[in-house]
């Protein structure tokens, strides 16, 4: 809770229209459904692959009005991965005054990168 309070005492000043929120997910490709519908009296039958496809991560940022960079790569988030993105999809995409809010994620922990107190 502490940490909460800090963190929104540190962005309360901050001008909405210039926060930019920048997130990752993963997406397993070889996943299949877990429920399925069929024909009244009839069972629905499916092959259930044990995780044989790939992922694919995808990060974006977004701002109040806008998706403000994207991008999609093959395998899990990575430092070098991460630097690309901020170098050469978000940074040339922010104004003056943007504050770029992420989470923790050790990809993000990068010598390059530093936060703002």
């Amino acid at each position: 809770m502490r940490l909460r309070l800090e963190y929104w005492e540190k962005v309360k000043d901050i001008e909405q229209k210039n926060l930019v929120f920048l997130d990752e997910t993963g997406v397993l490709l070889g996943l299949t459904r877990t429920h399925a519908r069929s024909q009244k009296g009839t069972r629905a039958y499916a092959i259930k692959p044990f995780y044989r496809g790939k992922k694919v991560t995808v990060i974006g940022a977004i701002s109040l009005n806008r998706v403000v960079a994207l991008m999609t790569m093959d395998n899990s988030m990575n430092s070098q991965a991460f630097e690309v993105f901020i170098e050469k999809c978000l940074v040339p995409q922010l104004w003056s005054g943007a504050v770029v809010v992420m989470d923790n994620l050790p990809a993000h922990k990068v010598d390059s990168i530093k936060p703002v107190d």
